[in-house]
C-alpha cells in the first residue's frame, strides 16, 4: 500500500518526474551534439538525440497518467 502524505507536506512525485523528463531530453540532445562534433557530421545525431529524448518523455508521461 502506498505511503500516505500528510496534508501539510506537498507531493513532489510529479516534480521529480518532470525533472527526470527534462534531464533526459537535455542529456540525449547533448550526447547527440557531442557525437556530431566527434564525427564531424551535420546535426543528425543532435536531432536523433532530441527525438529519443522526446519519445522517452512521452512514454514517461503516458506511464504517469496510466
Amino acid at each position: 500500500m502506498p505511503e500516505k502524505i500528510p496534508p501539510n507536506r506537498p507531493d513532489y512525485s510529479l516534480l521529480s518526474k518532470a525533472w527526470n523528463i527534462g534531464i533526459a531530453i537535455i542529456l540525449l540532445t547533448l550526447l547527440g551534439y557531442w557525437l556530431d562534433q566527434k564525427f564531424h557530421t551535420t546535426s543528425i545525431f543532435t536531432l536523433m538525440g532530441a527525438s529519443l529524448g522526446i519519445l522517452y518523455s512521452l512514454y514517461e508521461a503516458w506511464r504517469a497518467l496510466k
